[in-house]
């Protein structure tokens, strides 16, 4: 079944693939992210107070970038149903990260499982072997959890921005040796 949508833009139909049941992850892949993948991530809605995620009516210029797809930006595939969207950008030797996983599978404990495999995909197609770097919002213990469970460490907190919310927050800075 698919939920369908409209593009923000063009107005065209979005079909978006249902997730129902469980996901393996062992057997997702990642791809260099699309048009139809991005179109499909634009209008991910997230459960408050995660709402403060939304890719839905938010204007996203780095997701559609298309020079960072396949360079910066993937997305995770597991029989043909958007998983997540993954981001990585190199700083010297650290790889920084940021990855959504798709709102359908968010809340019922896939997150470590999400993160694990979009390192290990990161790994094989960046072909990184060092550390890896994300930032999450001090709030999300949700999120904190998952990426303990996965093997990130505390670093430090910094003051940020989640993107559109025009107020500083904390920070964590983890890290994945």
């Amino acid at each position: 079944m698919s939920i369908i949508k409209s593009h923000p833009d063009d107005k065209k139909p979005i079909y978006i693939k249902e997730i129902t049941g469980s996901i393996d992850f062992t057997n997702c892949q990642m791809f260099p992210l699309t048009q139809d993948a991005a179109s499909e991530i634009s209008q991910w809605e997230y459960e408050k107070p995660y709402d403060a995620y939304n890719f839905k009516d938010h204007p996203n210029g780095y997701l559609w970038d298309e020079s960072t797809w396949g360079r910066e930006q993937f997305y995770l595939v597991n029989n043909s149903k958007i998983i997540g969207h993954v981001s990585c950008q190199f700083d010297g030797t650290d790889l920084w990260v940021g990855w959504a996983m798709n709102p359908q599978l968010c809340g019922k404990g896939n997150g470590a499982a999400f993160s694990e495999k979009c390192v290990e995909e990161l790994r094989k197609v960046k072909g990184h072997t060092g550390r890896i770097v994300l930032r999450v919002v001090a709030w999300n213990q949700r999120a904190i959890r998952a990426y303990q469970k996965a093997g990130f460490n505390y670093v430090e907190t910094i003051q940020d921005e989640i993107a559109y919310s025009n107020h500083t927050e904390d920070f964590w800075v983890m890290e994945l040796l």
